[in-house]
């Protein structure tokens, strides 16, 4: 019996898009947390070690050299490629719904593998929808859906974002090297005022339809954005993937979800993760791995916010004061070439997570 008192850190970045997953464990360090799920078309993967508790290590151990494939039962072998550090994705193609797939891996000469399940199709989304009780209150993001009456009623979520944002004045030039002065345009990538960020969901999205009449989600909740949030300051993008999960995979998530919420700690201890799980060693099915593997398609729909929807409300200003070019201060960037001069953070729209990558799809016509 493979039962563990685990203590799971960063519970909460499970999600259907890779994320980040490990989690410590108390006296125990190494154990294979693999989070993703088979999918069609593209599927995504992510295997790591779970951190111990008394490690000074507090870092993702992602594990960038195992051998990963999904297989099909009738014995076709997809192999996976190495996208990004430790994220593992397969070209497997649209799901048959005649077929089973499962997880492969191979790693430090022990094999791994996933229980065979056959697909879920997954019910498109009827609508995304947002919602403002309050001038200050959050902006609360959800999802409309429905299924047949035959389909099971578990979902799943995750979610990708980009947003803009705006450096707080515009500077009409920067000084690159010494005295290499380049001008700036909005509507070339030479400006340092447009900039653009992207995420993917950090939170573990899960619903039911069982104890409801009908197979129907009505403006579900699935996540809420402060009004300070700088995601919506200029132009917001999310689209929210959907996926079908059977019992099992529901009530494997609902266990981990329900000790983030009953203990609202990063160390929330979990009994017998892994054998709610569906991932074995083949040798030696007692080694514990947290995971579950599902097998479903995966639905898709986005939705943009704009700052003209009246939603952001920030909470801070952000001093720019303007000095003339001669002001005998270290640091100062150009503002208006070659008059005055500021800070850098008040001219460079780079700061945080923030790059000069536009979306090729963006919809306005700034750089």
């Amino acid at each position: 019996m493979k039962t563990l008192y685990l203590y799971l850190a960063l519970l909460p970045l499970l999600s259907g898009c890779i994320s980040d997953f490990t989690p410590e464990v108390k006296g125990v360090r190494g154990i294979l947390v693999v989070d993703g799920m088979i999918t069609g078309g593209e599927s995504e993967f992510r295997i790591s070690r779970s951190v111990g508790i008394l490690d000074n290590l507090r870092e993702n151990d992602t594990i960038t050299d195992a051998r990963v494939s999904v297989e099909r039962s009738d014995g076709v072998l997809f192999e996976a490629w190495q996208d990004e550090k430790g994220v593992y994705k397969v070209r497997n193609g649209e799901l048959d719904p005649g077929l089973s797939y499962r997880l492969n891996f191979a790693l430090e000469g022990k094999s791994y593998q996933s229980t065979f399940l056959k697909p879920m199709f997954t019910p498109e989304i009827d609508s995304l929808s947002y919602q403002k009780r309050g001038r200050e209150e959050p902006v609360t993001i959800h999802v409309s859906s429905h299924a047949g009456k035959d389909s099971p009623p578990y979902y799943r979520w995750s979610y990708k974002e980009n947003w803009e944002v705006q450096s707080p004045l515009y500077a009409n030039a920067r000084e690159e090297g010494f005295g290499n002065i380049i001008w700036h345009n909005p509507y070339t990538s030479d400006n340092l005022y447009h900039c653009w960020v992207k995420d993917s969901s950090k939170i573990l999205l899960i619903g039911t339809t069982e104890k409801l009449a009908e197979n129907r989600l009505a403006e579900h909740k699935l996540f809420e954005i402060s009004a300070a949030d700088e995601r919506l300051s200029v132009l917001y993008h999310v689209e929210i993937s959907q996926m079908q999960i059977r019992k099992e995979a529901y009530d494997y998530f609902k266990m981990l979800q329900e000790e983030i919420e009953r203990t609202g700690s990063i160390f929330s201890p979990v009994m017998s993760a892994g054998d709610n799980g569906n991932i074995f060693n083949i040798s030696d099915p007692d080694e514990l791995v947290i995971g579950y593997v599902e097998v479903t398609s995966s639905t898709r729909k986005g939705m943009y916010l704009s700052y003209e929807d009246d939603l952001y409300v920030p909470d801070k200003i952000i001093p720019c004061e303007i000095y003339p070019k001669d002001f005998n201060m270290g640091g100062l960037a150009w503002y208006q070439y070659p008059d005055s001069k500021t800070y850098p953070r008040c001219v460079d729209c780079r700061q945080g997570k923030a790059t000069k990558e536009r979306p090729s799809w963006w919809p306005n016509d700034h750089y």
